[in-house]
């Protein structure tokens, strides 16, 4: 996915923000020092994201194509150096989208072009994206369908718990609580949630390359996690057995032997995708050999090789590009012009 120019976040981040900020590398390395309550912590409220996300179309790919619209509005404010709280974006009747672009939607999503256009058809159906002459806008119903007040309170959380782990680093300084955070993204909302879009289109666009859709990685996911938190729960008092990298973690994960797995009703339950979808997902899945299942029907990671490998380079990916963006909402937070 190719990065758009983004010269309000360049300026904040050239100019505006002092020569203490951190150092990307130095923080991915104090969240290896700390991997077991970093990937809980982040699965947790990526987990119920995206099934919030799900939940709000029944499908992966409108919700996708939707993010990408609302991020382009973010991206243009950027240009223009505005920046706009929560509740004043939120006030709008409509905000304007530059051009509608299902080409370049199609390229930067991985998503097939007629796909594209019947989810963009779909959205106009629905009155989310109307159009005025020439002029193109995504009205209210759009803006508070995309309102995240859940995930602001939970990113909000993650964050100042990553914040006490990076503050036994002296250049990081004192931790941030919950709600100065929560606050923070509510007054400097727009390019607070450039950030996320910034880290989370590209990592859901990696993941649906992979399996195909979001639909068949949700459901991979749902019994990766079951498997996850068993492994951290065996391993919670045994300093020797836990994993020191990403990469340990990984492949700590994989080698794991869960106590039991997941059944499709459990993971139709979480994750909000009907049944005999969920369970036509499985099959597929269990035939590339991407899951295995036991005799009491319940689902743990398979063993394909091939597709593990692939997983732990996505993997890696995801974890830096993590680490990443909660560099950028540190500095933007601590040393830049917004601070707290």
């Amino acid at each position: 996915m190719s990065k758009p120019v983004d010269i309000k976040i360049a300026h904040i981040n050239r100019n505006d923000i002092s020569d203490s900020s951190l150092d990307k590398d130095k923080v991915y390395e104090v969240f290896q020092a700390n991997i077991n309550e970093q990937l809980k912590t982040f699965y947790r409220l990526q987990q119920e994201w995206v099934n919030r996300a799900y939940k709000n179309w029944n499908d992966f790919d409108t919700y996708l194509i939707l993010m990408y619209l609302m991020n382009k509005v973010y991206i243009n404010y950027s240009d223009r150096f505005h920046y706009m709280s929560m509740e004043a974006f939120y006030s709008q009747e409509k905000v304007g989208i530059e051009k509608l672009n299902l080409i370049e939607i199609s390229k930067d999503l991985n998503i097939p072009k007629e796909t594209v256009r019947r989810k963009v058809n779909f959205l106009q159906n629905k009155e989310v994206i109307i159009r005025s002459g020439k002029s193109i806008f995504l009205n209210s119903k759009g803006l508070q369908i995309q309102k995240p007040m859940i995930t602001i309170e939970n990113m909000s959380g993650l964050l100042s718990k990553l914040s006490i782990y990076l503050s036994a680093e002296d250049w990081f300084g004192k931790s941030l609580e919950k709600e100065d955070i929560k606050k923070f993204i509510s007054e400097h909302y727009t390019v607070s949630w450039e950030y996320w879009y910034r880290f989370q289109i590209p990592y859901l666009v990696r993941h649906r390359t992979f399996f195909g859709d979001l639909e068949s990685w949700n459901v991979w996911g749902s019994i990766g996690l079951v498997q996850i938190r068993d492994l951290i729960e065996s391993i919670e008092n045994d300093i020797t057995r836990k994993p020191k990298t990403h990469e340990d973690f990984f492949l700590a994960t994989l080698k794991h032997k869960t106590k039991r797995g997941i059944n499709a009703s459990s993971i139709s339950d979480i994750s909000e995708i009907p049944r005999a979808t969920v369970i036509r997902k499985l099959r597929s899945l269990e035939k590339k050999k991407h899951i295995i299942r036991n005799k009491k029907l319940e689902y743990s990671l398979g063993n394909n090789r091939e597709h593990m490998k692939a997983i732990g380079e996505n993997y890696k990916i995801n974890q830096r590009a993590f680490s990443e963006y909660c560099t950028s909402m540190f500095n933007l937070m601590k040393f830049s012009k917004f601070s707290i």
